[in-house]
């Protein structure tokens, strides 16, 4: 496939950097080139996990069930990871639902307004024909892609970040002012063993 681009944005998180210079030094060892990234800094990540951290008394406050999770911890510790995994889930829904208010982060409709402003951009600077790239996250992939389905339903878009695999391609189309999506969350480049979750 040709996987040649016009224009690159990356996101101004590290690890959304470090992504796009590994894809870049593939393509220099094949050859190819690839535009200078051009940063955007709509396309950073949500910063869930320290969101979490933040939000955590209030969502025990407001989840009887993270309550319930977290005592089944305390009696068995082999369930730590199961049962952070299903309060994250709690916490981005009562996060997206702005139910948890954050005083030290954006909050998840500033967020959601931050991605919309950087995917505009990014609208506004491709011109008909062009092939761009953009380097981020899944929780902006997931913003991004309900932009494109026209999701009102922020817990339907959290639930969206919960299922984007690490490394995966999510495709659009924009042409005639419509911004549609083609594929989402696909893994061409990875056998099965070595799929991850965001």
């Amino acid at each position: 496939n040709d996987f040649g681009f016009d224009k690159i944005y990356v996101g101004p998180m590290r690890r959304q950097q470090h992504t796009f210079e590994i894809v870049a030094d593939i393509f220099a060892k094949n050859n190819r080139s690839m535009p200078e990234p051009i940063l955007v800094e709509g396309l950073r990540e949500h910063g869930g996990s320290g969101a979490m951290r933040e939000g955590l008394p209030q969502l025990l406050a407001k989840v009887p069930e993270v309550r319930r999770l977290f005592e089944e911890i305390k009696k068995r510790p082999e369930l730590k990871r199961r049962n952070s995994l299903l309060a994250f889930e709690h916490f981005m829904y009562e996060w997206a639902d702005g139910n948890i208010i954050l005083e030290k982060m954006i909050n998840w409709a500033e967020f959601r307004t931050n991605v919309k402003t950087g995917l505009d951009y990014i609208l506004k600077e491709t011109q008909k024909g062009e092939r761009v790239a953009a380097f981020t996250s899944g929780g902006t992939i997931s913003a991004i892609t309900a932009e494109s389905l026209h999701l009102q339903n922020e817990r339907r878009v959290a639930a969206l970040n919960l299922s984007i695999k690490n490394t995966s391609f999510t495709s659009f189309l924009y042409s005639n002012e419509a911004f549609n999506l083609l594929s989402f969350n696909e893994l061409p480049h990875l056998g099965k063993d070595l799929e991850t979750y965001v």
